[in-house]
């Protein structure tokens, strides 16, 4: 049995050259990762103002604007505790990503509010615990049933900060004075 070497080449160059265009166009069609399949990992991050008023005025504009602003679940007064009910909207700094244009990931949150004393000045801390719905397939989760999940992240602190200002204002407008600064901390 004599074998042309030179003839088996040939005929094994095609098939060799096929599995390689072919791995080409596979590994060519797996989609980009997007910016949303990096979420940022999840960090509570309060947000706290101090108040020139006493804990009753502040906790009045504090349950008035939180009212306002969200529905509530819970009311303490005598623990200076609030909290709102889980509220679905759209993200302010995660989105997907399609063509070009950025649509944000729907998100839910709640926020817990703790209203208090802090030498002599009232103080309001506010959390926010945010969750981003992800498929389990771009967050590479394991199926447990479902094919949406939530995923805790970290809140960008705008929706917080935003309350903080209007608490200022219904304060400052009910002693009939223009808003005064507002000591902000992250």
């Amino acid at each position: 049995m004599c074998y042309d070497r030179g003839a088996m080449m040939l005929r094994a160059s095609p098939l060799l050259t096929a599995l390689v265009l072919a791995g080409a166009v596979l590994s060519g069609c797996i989609p980009p990762t997007f910016p949303e399949d990096a979420l940022p990992v999840y960090e509570e991050r309060p947000v706290e103002a101090t108040f020139d008023a006493n804990k009753s005025t502040l906790w009045d504009a504090t349950v008035e604007v939180f009212g306002d602003l969200y529905p509530l679940d819970i009311i303490d007064k005598e623990r200076g505790f609030i909290s709102t009910e889980w509220i679905v909207g759209a993200s302010d700094y995660i989105f997907n990503v399609y063509s070009g244009t950025r649509i944000p990931e729907k998100v839910r949150f709640r926020m817990t509010i703790d209203v208090g004393d802090k030498s002599g000045r009232g103080l309001v801390r506010v959390r926010n615990h945010e969750q981003v719905e992800k498929d389990i397939i771009s967050a590479n989760l394991e199926f447990t049933g479902s094919i949406y999940e939530w995923i805790d992240v970290p809140t960008s602190s705008r929706k917080e900060r935003d309350a903080l200002e209007r608490i200022a204002e219904r304060i400052e407008k009910g002693r009939g004075r223009p808003k005064a600064d507002v000591d902000l901390r992250e």
